[in-house]
């Protein structure tokens, strides 16, 4: 028991991650170093006492602790924005699970990640992105920079020129270097819509709750911290985005893109109303799309929606490159 405890003790004072225990009545049971420096308080603050002494502004309904004792439902990954203690705006992505023994709720732990740095930097992009989406960028690549002549090279840039004669989705597969966003960028350059915007997002870099305001935008209110923006789609609108790494994508944010392919309509989180939006998608992949879909990393209803054309960027050889880019 010495052991487990001094063990326990290590971990909690070490681990990056926020952690918070209460027990079923609310009282703070555990308050790791990591939380303490998120939310601007001392552990001797929070330990013994109820959390909704301690954050006011909280109620039985709006604190995640409190709502997975009552549902015995896990929260995953639930992305919010708020004020510490000191005065800092803080984001962070939360996944609250209740302690159950015996069908009994003993309690509940919430283990927060701290985005707020990499929120931070997404929104100077978005913001950069509002002001340059009719600029169109001299440096963009196109197919005439693209050189190569391998008989699988020449068949991929075929299909891709293609391509960009048509308005249809494009699904990209290519091993990690191949150039899958230079593809995507030519036949953005190359096709009806080259005066509009360009957008490209990797969906390997962010949590759900993050890459879902990023794409589909927020209204104030919509979760702690939201403010009235939009999304990369409306940004994009007349344009194209890609979705680099789609296979890193949930399976249910990919639902609410195989809607948006559906339909044409966008809803920011928190919102109520449809937002039509003309945008054509290009998506990529670095592993083989099929394995995706037998392996459950990508809907096979989305998959189809995608791969109206399909195209496969060949791999670099170490003994000889058989293409390069300009």
């Amino acid at each position: 028991m010495d052991f487990q405890r001094e063990l326990l003790e290590i971990l909690l004072r070490y681990v990056e991650e926020g952690i918070h225990v209460i027990d079923k009545e609310g009282k703070t049971l555990i308050y790791n170093k990591a939380m303490e420096t998120l939310e601007g308080l001392e552990g001797t603050e929070v330990i013994n006492r109820n959390i909704l002494d301690v954050f006011p502004s909280l109620n039985e309904n709006t604190s995640t602790l409190y709502k997975v004792i009552e549902t015995k439902e896990p929260i995953i990954e639930r992305f919010q924005t708020y004020v510490n203690k000191k005065g800092h705006s803080i984001t962070t992505v939360n996944t609250t699970v209740p302690i159950i023994k015996n069908n009994d709720v003993m309690g509940a732990v919430e283990i927060s990640k701290n985005f707020t740095k990499v929120k931070e930097l997404y929104d100077r992009i978005i913001n950069l992105t509002e002001k340059t989406t009719e600029v169109k960028n001299e440096s963009d690549f196109n197919f005439e920079g693209i050189i190569g002549c391998s008989p699988s090279f020449i068949k991929a840039l075929d299909t891709a020129k293609k391509a960009a004669a048509t308005s249809s989705t494009v699904l990209i597969y290519g091993e990690t270097g191949t150039g899958k966003e230079v593809f995507a960028k030519s036949i953005h350059n190359e096709s009806k819509r080259k005066d509009r915007p360009f957008v490209a997002i990797n969906c390997a870099a962010l949590p759900d709750g993050l890459l879902e305001g990023i794409l589909f935008g927020t209204v104030k209110g919509g979760f702690t911290g939201a403010v009235n923006r939009p999304g990369l789609f409306e940004q994009a609108n007349g344009g194209t985005i890609l979705l680099d790494e789609l296979n890193s994508m949930s399976l249910n944010l990919q639902a609410k893109l195989l809607r948006v392919l559906q339909e044409g309509y966008i809803r920011r989180i928190g919102d109520v109303k449809d937002i039509p939006v003309d945008v054509r998608i290009i998506a990529t992949t670095n592993e083989e799309p099929y394995r995706c879909v037998a392996e459950n990393k990508i809907r096979k209803d989305l998959y189809y929606r995608l791969s109206v054309i399909n195209l496969k960027i060949p791999a670099f050889t170490r003994e000889k490159r058989t293409y390069r880019f300009l």
